[in-house]
């Protein structure tokens, strides 16, 4: 192979590695490919089109609808409200397992701690909001939420009463911890176009659900597909004048909201953001990890912190090491 060649099918690597392909479908592919310029004399960028254009429709054709929507990484509004509790409770699943084994079974209740406890949740909520919400004003807003409730929480911490109030046992706090987990990760699943029955409808009926629909689709590529919301309401309004024109239910004509949501955004090829990529979350994650654990030491912590931060270091950083090793080796040559 030449080089450029070679790099052609390593950017196509990377991109259907990104999308989730098994490399025995990426090698299969590629061999198509290969086959095609030996016979046509082509180069695969005249044939096949740019590397991730080509990985595109790879996806496309060769995955049902069904099977790429589940690959999607965006979310719904209330899925990544929902999601929002899953830092909330690690945290609290780790903080009551740290604090049973530091101060026994039962904790002590006292205003700074509960308070400070309460907008750290808050803290959390916000940065995770920040980082997966897809339009820049909810990123904001997550920010400045964020911000603001470390503020208020280290002001709490430092500020209020620590007298006891009132007893909690440790295991309630690993409990909601859980619970908040278990919540976070109930997903329900994608329409199942299968599935959806259409039922006769009068014209108010009809209106009424195309209006949702419609709602729905705006709603979905802003929030899932990230599609930039000016673009968003222009093909919103595109599918308004053709369902207006044809007179048919959206769901006759088009078909399952999310299904459609998808297909537009396949079209649009919105650019994963950088900062929901998870080496980049993973070395984010190993420096905050690696200030905390040097600063602990250096101040003489706990030793069960000291633990703690070590052992979540070792964790994010074999993490981050097994997604560098998997992007290496998709990016390599295939002879």
């Amino acid at each position: 192979m030449t080089d450029e060649v070679t790099r052609w099918h390593a950017r196509v690597r990377l991109a259907l590695a990104a999308q989730s392909v098994d490399s025995t479908l990426t090698d299969t592919v590629l061999d198509e490919v290969a086959q095609h310029c030996a016979d046509s004399g082509e180069s695969p960028q005249d044939a096949f089109g740019t590397p991730e254009a080509y990985a595109a429709t790879v996806v496309s054709e060769r995955f049902p609808p069904e099977e790429r929507l589940r690959h999607q990484r965006g979310q719904t509004p209330a899925a990544t409200v929902r999601a929002a509790l899953a830092p909330i409770g690690v945290a609290a699943l780790v903080a009551g397992a740290c604090l049973w084994v530091a101060n026994g079974f039962t904790l002590a209740l006292t205003p700074a701690g509960s308070i400070g406890s309460a907008f750290i949740a808050i803290a959390l909520t916000g940065g995770h909001l920040a980082l997966t919400a897809s339009r820049f004003r909810r990123r904001a807003a997550g920010w400045v939420l964020l911000a603001a409730a470390t503020v208020l929480g280290a002001t709490a911490f430092t500020a209020l009463s620590d007298k006891p109030f009132g007893h909690l046992p440790a295991p309630v706090l690993c409990v909601l911890g859980l619970a908040l987990l278990w919540w976070a990760t109930r997903n329900k699943p994608t329409a199942d176009p299968e599935g959806v029955t259409m039922q006769p409808r009068t014209d108010t009926q009809k209106t009424v659900g195309r209006e949702r629909w419609l709602r729905q689709l705006t709603q979905l590529l802003e929030e899932r597909h990230a599609v930039p919301r000016a673009r968003a309401a222009e093909l919103t309004q595109e599918a308004a004048d053709h369902l207006a024109a044809t007179e048919r239910a959206p769901e006759d004509e088009f078909g399952p909201v999310e299904l459609y949501a998808l297909r537009l955004s396949e079209e649009e090829s919105p650019r994963t953001r950088w900062w929901l990529r998870n080496d980049i979350q993973n070395a984010i994650l190993a420096v905050i990890l690696t200030g905390y654990l040097v600063s602990n030491l250096a101040s003489g912590g706990p030793f069960w912190q000291t633990a703690l931060a070590a052992g979540a270091l070792a964790v994010d950083l074999a993490l981050l090491a097994a997604h560098l090793v998997r992007k290496q080796r998709a990016s390599s040559p295939q002879r």
